[in-house]
């Protein structure tokens, strides 16, 4: 089965972060109509896309996306639990995977949704989706682990950049005896010079065309504000974009 993203979704959900940031009811409409994968991850903050597969000794594993900016709305977020030998959905230096760029062009977790939903080689133990969040809005998915798919995993677009996002890999939620918390920073996916241009970065409106980079995956550098995007969408960029909190419930 091939999945081809067309340029027009990825257009409708970088356009759709600005109006989140404007006007989160409109966004929420709007969403809906842009994507038909959006029935299931709007009939609540969360939806599972099937049954996970866990065996016998799993957890549940509450997990707060807590967005500490001001001027960065989320797109949707993915998150999903995995084995210990499956890729990270993110490594600094690495170039951006093929479902990874569409999340930090546009938003678009359409990719990372089928994958799950395929599971090839049954390393996915569950994976979630969640709305878009708001400058100082929290989100809340439950995942769950088990002994074969420990490790948690999540990313999410900067919804006013052109190829910037944020997530984490690698945590061990089937360790989790206590709460824990992390920060997390945002990232350049480095498929997309950062051109801060209309036309270019769909959150200014007038369009999502790409200006391709083919770099790799680094600390995002934030917004220069020297072009169409204004200043005020910066952020430290050597400090978090979001603290996450992984509490294990049962």
């Amino acid at each position: 089965m091939t999945l081809r993203l067309s340029h027009r979704t990825a257009i409708a959900y970088s356009m759709l972060t600005l109006a989140a940031f404007a006007a989160p009811a409109l966004a929420q409409d709007a969403m809906m109509a842009a994507d038909p994968m959006n029935d299931m991850m709007m009939a609540n903050d969360t939806a599972a896309m099937g049954s996970p597969m866990m065996s016998e000794g799993g957890k549940t594993i509450m997990i707060t996306i807590e967005n500490v900016l001001t001027g960065q709305p989320f797109s949707p977020s993915v998150v999903e639990s995995h084995t210990g030998d499956a890729a990270p959905l993110f490594k600094l230096g690495d170039k951006a995977s093929d479902p990874l760029v569409p999340v930090a062009e546009g938003g678009n977790i359409g990719m990372y949704s089928v994958m799950a939903a395929m599971n090839k080689d049954s390393t996915i133990g569950d994976a979630q989706l969640a709305i878009h969040t708001l400058p100082g809005q929290t989100r809340v998915l439950y995942v769950h682990v088990d002994e074969k798919h420990p490790l948690i995993d999540g990313v999410w677009m900067l919804g006013n950049t052109n190829d910037g996002f944020s997530g984490f890999t690698g945590v061990d939620g089937f360790s989790l005896t206590a709460p824990m918390t992390i920060d997390v920073r945002g990232y350049d996916a480095g498929s997309e010079k950062n051109s801060e241009k209309k036309g270019f970065l769909g959150a200014l409106g007038g369009g999502n065309e790409r200006d391709p980079e083919n770099g790799v995956i680094t600390y995002h550098t934030g917004i220069r504000g020297d072009a169409d995007a204004p200043k005020e969408w910066n952020w430290d960029v050597n400090g978090p974009v979001a603290h996450v909190t992984f509490a294990p419930i049962q």
